[in-house]
């Protein structure tokens, strides 16, 4: 067989050209008229960004309680981003969009929006929303001159409807934990001003019924004790009740839409991180036995707070390790809900440990006080119930204050960069791509009859004769 090269192709075209052409125009025809027939796509989009939010005193103080670590991972904007995903891909409000707009009157259901809601996560930040709208879902029910305006609008309408839903979420959340903190705080300062009132009057009896008494030193001493210790239970109380309010937002959120291959328990279940655990709540023990003898800016205590630290971080890093190797096909949204999730659980168990260990502590000085004369002890008893009634009222009258301002601020955890507006027009199919590919498509189908009609392979020899080249000779055989 002679060979072939790219001349002998370009012969082939050259002859064939009406084929190649007749198959292109066809083909062209063809694409405008599928292109005509194919539904279009309207696009409402929105981008929102996440600031990270001011940390407010009781934050800072939580943090500080549970070694210096936030309740809601390292990034509280990314954990926003993450819970606001998870919201608009849940059925509740995908359901709620369909009511509001009365899609059913369409044939549309919830499914038809969650599989139409594309959300991308850029990496310099923020989330960008899209809803695409098909013209065929509004066919049958508009007439055809009006079905693209109204796709349009209603690709605009749903991504309005998606902002309007995380906005009442987010307000719902913040209400929620601004009334959770108020009324909490509200009903231990109540508590405490009743407790202050009876040993002011407590201490007040024992003065007059033993004028004479000087006040100890060893009694004075075990008070100012009890008064660091004190000082440092009611702050890990409200620790405690904010770290659980922020723990049951954070299951709920987490049971609307948690994967079977992945679960909180089975991260905290882990050999490495129980120890860790353990070894947690053995610092929290020695650092209430220092707070017995120190203030917690001693720098005893400044260090072990530092080791306590290092045992959140490592902790941290643990947890990431685990939900990575056990992700599977677990949505990176999921994987982070569910790594803040047993992160304020961890937290929890801490503040859990440290409570534990202060009331150790204050029952050890309590007995120490027990050994001094009857007299004594009882009047240590008085002094440090007064001074730590004190401490803790003026500690939750300032809190209080702070937790009746949050209550009535709505603290929105993101920003509307660009709001939803009607397109102008569709956005798929594109005219430019469809037809790009169109015009490819219809000269490679060209060539490849040309070539099958003109039987290349069987008749090259034809067509060299035809262009006038010297065929080759038979090489001879050597005797």
């Amino acid at each position: 067989m002679d060979e072939i090269n790219l001349a002998d192709y370009l012969y082939v075209l050259k002859r064939r050209k009406r084929t190649v052409l007749g198959i292109l125009v066809a083909v062209m025809i063809i694409s405008g008229i599928v292109f005509a027939i194919v539904p279009r796509t309207y696009q409402g989009k929105a981008t929102l960004l996440f600031p990270e939010p001011r940390t407010n005193a009781l934050s800072s103080q939580l943090a500080s309680l549970v070694g210096g670590i936030p309740l809601l991972g390292e990034s509280p904007s990314l954990a926003g981003r993450n819970v606001c995903i998870t919201v608009l891909r849940s059925r509740t409000v995908n359901e709620n969009i369909c009511k509001r707009l009365n899609l059913n009157r369409y044939g549309l259901t919830y499914k038809d929006l969650q599989d139409n809601l594309y959300i991308e996560t850029p990496k310099e930040g923020g989330l960008n929303i899209t809803c695409d709208v098909p013209t065929s879902w509004l066919k049958g029910h508009i007439s055809k001159s009006e079905v693209g305006e109204a796709a349009a609008r209603l690709a605009a309408d749903i991504a309005n409807c998606y902002l309007s839903e995380l906005q009442l979420f987010d307000q719902m959340n913040s209400r929620l934990l601004g009334r959770t903190n108020r009324m909490f705080i509200e009903s231990q300062l109540q508590r405490s001003k009743n407790e202050l009132a009876k040993a002011e009057e407590r201490l007040e009896k024992f003065q007059k019924a033993n004028p004479t008494l000087i006040p100890p030193d060893k009694a004075s001493l075990y008070a100012n004790q009890a008064l660091e210790l004190a000082s440092q239970q009611i702050q890990a109380e409200i620790a405690l009740q904010e770290a659980q309010g922020q723990i049951a937002r954070a299951r709920a959120t987490w049971t609307a839409g948690a994967p079977s291959e992945l679960s909180p328990e089975a991260v905290m279940d882990n050999p490495v991180i129980s120890e860790l655990k353990a070894n947690l709540a053995k610092l929290e023990v020695r650092r209430a036995t220092l707070l017995e003898d120190f203030t917690e800016n001693h720098p005893d205590v400044v260090a072990l707070d530092q080791e306590i630290k290092k045992t959140y971080d490592r902790i941290q890093e643990e947890v990431s390790h685990i939900i990575a190797g056990k992700a599977g096909s677990t949505s990176p949204a999921h994987q982070e809900l569910v790594k803040q999730l047993v992160l304020l659980e961890i937290n929890g168990e801490g503040l859990e440990s440290r409570k534990s260990a202060l009331n150790s502590a204050m029952a050890k000085i309590e007995r120490q006080l027990s050994n001094l004369p009857p007299l004594e002890v009882e009047y240590g008893r008085l002094l440090r119930d007064l001074k730590a009634a004190e401490t803790v009222y003026m500690t939750l009258l300032a809190e209080y204050a702070k937790a009746r301002v949050n209550e009535e601020r709505n603290a929105e955890t993101f920003i509307v960069v660009d709001k939803p507006v009607v397109p102008t027009g569709p956005a798929k199919p594109s005219v430019k791509l469809f037809f790009l590919a169109s015009l490819v498509l219809g000269l490679f189908g060209g060539v490849f009859i040309a070539i099958v009609q003109e039987g290349f392979a069987g008749t090259s020899g034809e067509i060299r004769k035809a262009k006038g080249i010297p065929q080759k000779q038979p090489r001879k055989k050597e005797v």
